[in-house]
């Protein structure tokens, strides 16, 4: 509350033509949206301190609306980047906490998708021509991290959901229903990430939904087939074919119209 009062009396009495006033407002600002933020994952941990980071940046970047001053930008970016590497390319997140038995519902849900609503606020409030670092669009790097944090809260769920120990463990072999449920999870998100690439006119999202259906196409052909009985068969066999149908309709239906060539290759 003092930093956030001090920040309100600074922008009132501070002149606007003192060259000075972006620096010092935007670093207040930063401070206070840091002390804000931390009020009650600095009692925490872990899970809770990536949330933390998750929400600064965002709120780093809303505050780049507000003051145009560079730090802001890069320190909210920055955190952004962390966020994503600490969720994905961390084995420890595995060992956070061990398994209660409450399934869906669990930290990894709120985690992840506070970390990836967060990735998409980024790539949101960056407009342009803001959104430019070194002649790059950073929105789109954004966007595909908010995209893979929700491919893995996905498998982690199914992994969870599955899971007989204390400790979650990622197995592909052993459990036919757990199988079936990556295939059929993994087809619906590649089938996501057509829709969304056909809305946003992104082609980079639609490859992207194409390669991982492909990577379900493979994995049902190569992995499944050979491990699953005839009736988890017969349910992926008709799950992954409603799946390619659909994207197939959705590929002749709307991608086939003039305005189509007008696409960013890259949103």
């Amino acid at each position: 509350v003092p930093t956030l009062a001090i920040l309100a009396w600074l922008a009132r009495k501070w002149p606007a033509a003192d060259p000075r006033r972006l620096t010092v407002l935007s670093v207040q600002g930063g401070v206070a949206l840091l002390f804000v933020t931390l009020v009650f994952p600095i009692q925490f941990s872990r899970e809770w301190l990536t949330v933390a980071w998750a929400l600064e940046g965002a709120a780093l970047l809303w505050l780049f609306l507000r003051l145009p001053h560079p730090g802001l930008r890069l320190a909210g970016l920055a955190l952004l980047a962390v966020v994503f590497v600490r969720l994905t390319l961390n084995p420890a997140v595995l060992g956070y906490h061990q398994r209660t038995g409450v399934r869906i519902w669990n930290w990894y849900l709120y985690t992840y998708l506070v970390a990836a609503a967060a990735q998409f606020a980024g790539a949101a409030l960056l407009r342009p021509p803001s959104h430019l670092l070194l002649a790059s669009d950073v929105r789109s790097p954004l966007r595909g991290f908010g995209a893979i944090l929700l491919f893995a809260l996905l498998n982690l769920e199914i992994a969870d959901f599955f899971a007989e120990g204390a400790t979650l463990t990622f197995d592909f072999t052993g459990n036919f229903a757990r199988d079936l449920s990556y295939t059929i999870g993994w087809g619906l998100f590649a089938l996501g990430l057509l829709v969304g690439g056909i809305v946003r006119s992104s082609r980079s999202t639609r490859y992207a939904g194409l390669g991982l259906l492909a990577v379900t196409l493979a994995k049902l052909f190569f992995h499944d087939l050979a491990r699953l009985d005839q009736l988890y068969r017969i349910g992926a066999f008709a799950g992954v074919a409603i799946i390619a149908i659909a994207a197939s309709f959705l590929y002749q239906r709307f991608l086939n119209r003039p305005d189509s060539a007008h696409e960013n290759p890259t949103a």
